[in-house]
């Protein structure tokens, strides 16, 4: 039994792994096809982390808002344009 949950985590990592690379591929062609439309993407994953933040924080649900707060903060990483982030780092 222990080495079928071994495998089968190590399966879900591995498919969390390529999805990951999928949508940072898909993510890059966007940004080629449509510049202005990811730029808004890229605007609105922004206000929705903010919205997020800013927001009283209330006991009973404070573990999910953290969860919420990084699947946010991760999108907005994620629509962040490589070359954007290449010239912040500059």
């Amino acid at each position: 039994m222990p080495e079928e949950i071994r495998t089968s985590k190590h399966d879900l990592v591995a498919r969390v792994a390529t999805l990951e690379l999928l949508v940072a591929d898909l993510v890059d062609l966007l940004w080629r096809i449509d510049p202005a439309a990811m730029d808004q993407l890229a605007l609105e994953a922004d206000k929705d982390l903010q919205i997020q933040h800013n927001r009283i924080p209330l006991p009973a649900g404070e573990t999910q808002r953290l969860r919420l707060f990084s699947v946010l903060q991760d999108r907005k990483r994620k629509l962040q344009h490589r070359r954007a982030r290449q010239g912040e780092a500059a």
